[in-house]
């Protein structure tokens, strides 16, 4: 009852979010709906965000979020959202490997050359801590500038959800799932975000990612906003929050720091 009552306000949100004044189109590079990625673009020579988004590796699709590309094109962002495989139907190693193949096909075949930043909230910022930290997964992991975190679990082994086991199975894959154990010194930076009240996702794992990146000698910082919960880090996005929220600015400030 929970993901219907936050699809309904989904909805919602992304209805305004078709005001935005930017051009989209969708990129097919393959048969399955997997293979889709949303583009938003503002400006050729702007920097460009490719966000992932969350749901538990299970739910939601890239339209669900349209809402976060009209926020990040009305900082004068483009902004990429790839669509990926969801379990139960594909374990873990598969919903991977597509979001790696999206990102791969994007950066080698439309991405302009400016910088470029990974950006993800809950699931999905686990997946671009991955993405961003093991360089066996994209063909060009130095085209990435920084990755951008929010609420994301980079350090959950063992699993403390029954079906987690199974997700991210088998026994030997185990390890491949968790951020921490791919730090380095010479990775693109890491901007960790996390609400002091997310009882879903808790903010010890930035934590953990921070400082196991700074031990290492890479660059990682984090920010904790105070009465921030889960969702609420995301919902920041809409159009209803995004003027007053803190995350928001912070985020455009990283961004632009560092273009």
């Amino acid at each position: 009852m929970q993901w219907l009552y936050q699809s309904l306000g989904l909805n919602l949100i992304n209805t305004l979010a078709r005001l935005g004044d930017y051009r989209h189109q969708e990129i097919s590079f393959g048969p399955e709906t997997s293979q889709r990625l949303d583009w938003y673009q503002v400006d050729p020579e702007a920097p460009t965000v490719i966000f992932y988004y969350g749901g538990n590796w299970r739910s939601y699709t890239k339209e669900s979020y349209r809402f976060v590309a009209d926020t990040l094109c009305g900082m004068g962002l483009n902004v990429v959202i790839p669509e990926f495989r969801k379990y139960p139907e594909h374990r873990f190693t598969d919903i991977l490997e597509r979001v790696v193949q999206s990102t791969d096909h994007f950066i080698e075949h439309h991405c302009p050359p400016s910088p470029l930043f990974v950006m993800g909230h809950s699931s999905g910022a686990q997946l671009a801590a991955l993405v961003t930290l093991n360089q066996t997964l994209l063909k060009k992991t130095d085209r990435i500038t920084a990755m951008i975190g929010m609420s994301g679990p980079y350090d959950f082994y063992p699993f403390t959800e029954d079906d987690h086991w199974d997700l991210f199975g088998p026994e030997e894959n185990y390890p491949r799932s968790q951020p921490v154990n791919y730090v380095r010194p010479d990775a693109p930076e890491l901007y960790l975000l996390h609400g002091a009240d997310d009882n879903r996702v808790r903010r010890g794992h930035s934590k953990s990612l921070m400082e196991k990146q700074q031990a290492v000698g890479g660059k990682a910082s984090r920010e904790v906003y105070e009465g921030m919960g889960h969702i609420d880090a995301v919902i920041s996005f809409s159009r209803i929050h995004r003027r007053k929220s803190k995350l928001i600015g912070d985020i455009k400030s990283f961004i632009f720091s560092r273009t």
